[in-house]
C-alpha cells in the first residue's frame, strides 16, 4: 500500500470537515434528504451487485461446461483429461470455470462459443 495513503484519507476527512463547517442550512438540509433516501437503498443496491455477479458468473460455468461436454474425448491428450476436467468445473466451480477457460483460449482458440452455443436447453 502507498505510505501517502493515510496522509490522503486525513487530507480528505478535513477538507470535508471544513465543507461542513461553512455548509449553508439548505446544503445541509439536501445532504439529509440524499442520506435518508439513499442509505435505505443501499442494501438493495448490494443486493442487485451480487445477484448480477453470480449471474454473470452462472453465465460463464454453462458456457464452458457447455463447450467441454461438445468436445470428443479424442480432443485431449489424455484418457480421462474430460472427466478431470468436468469433475473440477463441478466440484470447484470459480477456480474450475477460470482454469478452463484458460485452457480452451490455449488449445482452441478460434472456438469462442456463440449465443447458440451458450444455452442450449
Amino acid at each position: 500500500m502507498n505510505s501517502s495513503f493515510p496522509r490522503q484519507v486525513g487530507d480528505l476527512i478535513r477538507r470535508v470537515g471544513d465543507w461542513l463547517r461553512q455548509a449553508e442550512g439548505w446544503q445541509l438540509a439536501l445532504l439529509a434528504v440524499f442520506a435518508l433516501v439513499a442509505l435505505p437503498l443501499l442494501p438493495a443496491a448490494v443486493l442487485v451487485a451480487v445477484v448480477a455477479a453470480v449471474a454473470l458468473f452462472a453465465k460463464a460455468w454453462v458456457r464452458e461446461f457447455m463447450f467441454l461436454m461438445r468436445l470428443e474425448d479424442e480432443a485431449f491428450p489424455g484418457r480421462n483429461d474430460k472427466l478431470i476436467w468436468a469433475v473440477l468445473l463441478i466440484v470447484l466451480p470459480p477456480a474450475g470455470v477460470w482454469l478452463f477457460q484458460g485452457y480452451r483460449e490455449v488449445h482452441w482458440p478460434v472456438a469462442k462459443p456463440g449465443r447458440a452455443e451458450t444455452v442450449d436447453f
